[in-house]
């Protein structure tokens, strides 16, 4: 058997954002996933279809690929779509974070990503942290038990802030 080959004009990102707008459509439906959970491609062919206000482009695109979803996501098994997907998730989260400077991590053996959080300023994170800590007062629930992270320039890496 060959390696799945995702489609030309397709980069493993792009590749990547159409599954997972087909995974919200299964579990959202259309109107709510293309409202909500529109793909976030890199390719500028494939941007100019989720830019167009005419909904006929994208929803064409879902409907011309998902059969090779499908196939493309049996030849390459469930755990290892799952990872990547799950890499590609962390990777998009830092994307659209990589400007901010402080951030939050929920503590423990989370690892989704290396912050749960990112705000543009401390004050920012420390209301967030207030705001969990009011939480637990309200419900009763276990203490906020995080860190508040910081980095000096954006992109760096996170650095605990202590004390």
């Amino acid at each position: 058997m060959t390696d799945p080959v995702i489609p030309a004009g397709f980069t493993q990102h792009d590749w990547l954002e159409l599954l997972g707008f087909t995974w919200k459509i299964e579990n959202e439906g259309y109107e709510y996933a293309s409202e909500h959970y529109a793909p976030s491609f890199d390719t500028p062919a494939l941007q100019a279809i989720v830019a167009d206000d005419d909904p006929r482009p994208l929803r064409g695109l879902y409907r011309q690929y998902y059969k090779a979803l499908q196939a493309w996501q049996e030849a390459v098994g469930w755990q290892e779509v799952d990872r990547l997907r799950t890499a590609h998730l962390r990777q998009e989260k830092e994307r659209r974070e990589a400007h901010l400077l402080w951030a939050v991590h929920p503590g423990g053996n989370w690892d989704y990503a290396a912050h749960s959080d990112a705000f543009e300023t401390r004050e920012d994170a420390e209301k967030w942290i207030a705001g969990q800590d009011e939480l637990v007062q309200k419900y009763g629930w276990k203490p906020w038990a995080g860190r508040l992270l910081h980095r000096t320039e954006p992109g760096a890496d996170w650095t605990e802030v202590q004390g």
